[in-house]
């Protein structure tokens, strides 16, 4: 098979890890943009849901970072952030910039339910979270086809720019 199946041509864990660090690091900055605007809160976060830091400067505890219900927006957001780019360009802003795209295993773009299913899967593949995306990494580098779980649900693989034919962004 000369598609983007061909394992040869699919993109691997260390390619995969540069573009999400780069989005990873899109999402750091605007986190840390809202965290200078809104300043340190007094005490810490006790909430379950939370991103930030509880910092102790001279016996006075401080939270640095989102608590709560906006901590939960900003994730619901940061997963958005992949199912749109990579349903409407095949690819986020990480994948652009290393140069691989998300495809179907049969060569094609993606649809909305295949970004779906790959990217709300992204929450088992970033187990166990003391290293995120252990399981996304034994994953992609145990299958055939190097696909993490959501890739396997959803029938997809990255590949290189370079191996897939010229995407468009789809016009709705």
């Amino acid at each position: 098979m000369s598609g983007p199946a061909n394992s040869s041509e699919n993109r691997g864990v260390g390619i995969r890890f540069l573009a999400l660090l780069i989005d990873s690091m899109i999402f750091a900055a605007a986190l840390a943009v809202i965290t200078a605007v809104q300043g340190p809160q007094d005490g810490s976060c006790h909430a379950s849901s939370f991103i930030g830091l509880n910092i102790t400067l001279n016996g006075k505890e401080s939270f640095f970072g989102l608590c709560g219900y906006p901590a939960l927006v900003f994730f619901v957001v940061f997963l958005a952030y992949f199912i749109l780019m990579e349903w409407l360009w095949g690819a986020t802003l990480g994948k652009l910039a290393v140069g691989v795209r998300v495809r179907t295993v049969s060569g094609g773009s993606i649809g909305l339910k295949e970004s779906l299913i790959r990217n709300l899967l992204r929450i088992v593949d970033a187990v166990p979270y003391c290293i995120p995306y252990l399981l996304g990494a034994v994953l992609v580098w145990s299958s055939r086809n190097r696909q993490r779980l959501g890739d396997m649900a959803a029938r997809t693989v990255v590949v290189s720019s370079s191996s897939s034919p010229n995407h468009s962004s789809k016009v709705y």
